[in-house]
């Protein structure tokens, strides 16, 4: 069945958003299953796409490797978690140990599971 046209989407985080990866064990990851229950709210009304800058560093931003060697983990490990995506985007740029990114529609993982739609909107809308 064909998803209807949807416009808004959620632009979500893999590592220590979706999942606990810290020891970079990667296939054995804990899911975020707070996370993944609000994927599955909101997926009728967003497109759902991953955005993940995992071994960004590993493979020096090389986008073939990490299409060849990190992206069939990261699908298997979406598919045994009951991950909803619509679309998975790799080569997000690593911005280092002690790096961040500023965006002005972000959305930290706490308020993601723990605010409702509304006070999402009126966080992000300020």
């Amino acid at each position: 069945m064909k998803r209807r046209k949807i416009t808004d989407k959620i632009i979500i985080d893999l590592d220590k958003t979706l999942c606990d990866s810290l020891n970079k064990n990667y296939p054995e990851a804990k899911p975020n299953l707070k996370i993944i229950e609000k994927i599955h709210k909101y997926k009728d009304n967003y497109r759902v796409i991953i955005f993940t800058s995992r071994n960004m560093k590993t493979y020096q931003s090389d986008i073939e490797l990490i299409k060849k060697n990190t992206l069939p983990i990261i699908i298997r490990w979406l598919k045994d978690h009951n991950v909803f995506y619509d679309e998975i985007i790799i080569g997000k740029p690593w911005c280092g140990e002690n790096g961040f990114y500023v965006d002005d529609k972000s959305v930290r993982p706490d308020e993601f599971q723990n605010l409702s739609l509304p006070e999402i909107n009126r966080l992000i809308n300020k």
